[in-house]
């Protein structure tokens, strides 16, 4: 793993898609040196801002641990929650749209798949070529059911060994990653026809209050623009949306602030301060209140806890 980043984790800035201009290249550091990329521990607490849809120059695999919602993966749409497991492959546009309430959790190992196919034992290449043409071109997903629990295992200690003995234990975690492609590998065919049907996108009365907010939030956002952007009267609107949304619009304006500052965090080394600025706190107190009341943890400590 890549020793000048957290956790191994480098995530290189301000990438552009080739192929569409309309989707984003988020590409990781990799040293060439190990499969193993980085480990990523992440949070993501409501409301969720959109993921856009964006693709790696590595492998993402990831374990659902809290939370529910869909994920787009290649051309399918997919449900998730606790114990599913997706792999995106190098190359394939996915993004994640979380829904409900409780906090959407995920473990994520990334790995570069030249390096696995030219660190395996020669024997077992050509049924990890397989694996890897398959990720590539439509990605793999398992359930939470016991297709599933190899994989969850693996990855739990995968974490574990790292958590406790760190870059001391590569040769363990180096092993481990082989493991993981290995279940994958012989479990390509079932994967694929764990399909959900497409859901439909949700149609609701305050929908162009929250496109507003996700265009606005950076600056000051008033709750009768909101209003005026469903046409409705102030006092209806917040009928309307503590209704449906369970919490007040101003409410809604800070989570989402917040959830965009640790996507910032955790996906940039941009100084906090600069971050508040960028997310709409008039300044770093207020942001760091807001940090803590949602998160439980200041953001200082959110970041270092981002990565492992």
């Amino acid at each position: 793993m890549n020793d000048r980043s957290r956790g191994g984790v480098l995530l290189v800035p301000n990438a552009a898609s080739n192929v569409d201009p309309n989707r984003e290249r988020r590409d990781y550091a990799l040293d060439g040196d190990s499969p193993l990329v980085g480990l990523i521990d992440n949070d993501w607490y409501p409301p969720y801002m959109p993921d856009r849809s964006h693709y790696h120059n590595c492998l993402e695999l990831g374990v659902c641990v809290t939370g529910q919602g869909r994920v787009e993966l290649g051309r399918r749409t997919l449900d998730f929650g606790p114990g599913t497991v997706v792999a995106a492959g190098k190359g394939l546009h996915h993004c994640q749209e979380n829904t409900g309430w409780p906090t959407t959790h995920w473990q994520y190992v990334l790995i570069d798949e030249e390096a696995l196919l030219r660190e395996a034992p020669a024997r077992h290449r050509p049924a990890l070529r397989r694996l890897v043409d398959t990720m590539r071109r439509e990605g793999l997903y398992y359930d939470a059911g016991e297709e599933s629990g190899d994989l969850r295992v693996v990855i739990q200690s995968i974490f574990r060994v790292y958590e406790h003995r760190g870059e001391a234990a590569r040769m363990e975690l180096e092993a481990m990653t082989l493991v993981l492609a290995c279940i994958m590998a012989r479990s390509v065919s079932p994967a694929l026809t764990r399909e959900a049907a497409p859901v439909a996108a949700p149609c609701r009365p305050i929908e162009p209050a929250l496109q507003y907010v996700s265009e606005n939030y950076a600056q000051e956002v008033r709750v009768e623009a909101l209003a005026a952007s469903c046409a409705m009267s102030p006092s209806y609107f917040r009928k309307v949306f503590l209704r449906i949304m369970n919490m007040t619009p101003l409410e809604y304006v800070n989570r989402y602030r917040i959830n965009r500052a640790a996507n910032l965090m955790q996906s940039t080394d941009a100084p906090i301060y600069q971050i508040a600025a960028a997310t709409g706190f008039p300044s770093p107190a207020t942001f760091n209140r807001n940090f803590r009341r949602y998160t439980g943890k200041s953001p200082a400590q959110w970041r270092r806890s981002a990565h492992i």
